[in-house]
């Protein structure tokens, strides 16, 4: 249920703000990580974490609050592995943190590409806010609840 939960909310933040690619990660603080579990190139099931700081997804998780990239060749925060793996183009990068009810960051989505080419702004960020707002709490619940399962 989490993992159809996770996908369907990632979907609509893409489709929401209109990105070619949106991703998600789960902050797992015991490991200081962020657990890729929602991605295009990603397999279901497949695994891809990386250290909790790094990165421009470390940066929004780490400090709570977004982190917007225009160009995301000239950000050294930007890992072009992946897009020399993938084959896609990274232009411009929307990282929002997902807060519970304590206020700590326990996910982060990461929107890849405007469809109309410009880079995203804070109109972006507001919509997404809104959103992130009526479902915020049910995804905290989905993953605690799947924590306490031993996942």
């Amino acid at each position: 249920m989490l993992e159809q939960a996770l996908r369907v909310f990632t979907r609509r933040v893409g489709e929401l703000l209109d990105a070619e690619r949106a991703s998600l990660f789960l902050v797992n603080r015991e490991r200081g990580e962020l657990v890729l579990r929602v991605a295009q190139d990603v397999a279901p099931g497949e695994s891809v974490r990386i250290p909790i700081g790094s990165g421009i997804a470390g940066a929004a998780a780490t400090s709570g609050r977004p982190v917007r990239v225009a160009d995301a060749y000239q950000d050294p925060r930007f890992n072009r592995d992946v897009d020399l793996k993938t084959g896609f183009r990274t232009r411009s990068v929307l990282c929002l943190p997902l807060h519970d009810r304590r206020g700590d960051v326990f996910a982060v989505t990461q929107l890849l590409n405007r469809r109309d080419g410009q880079p995203f702004d804070q109109a972006d960020e507001r919509r997404y806010a809104d959103f992130a707002a009526s479902l915020g709490v049910l995804l905290e619940s989905l993953v605690e609840m799947d924590d306490g399962r031993g996942r």
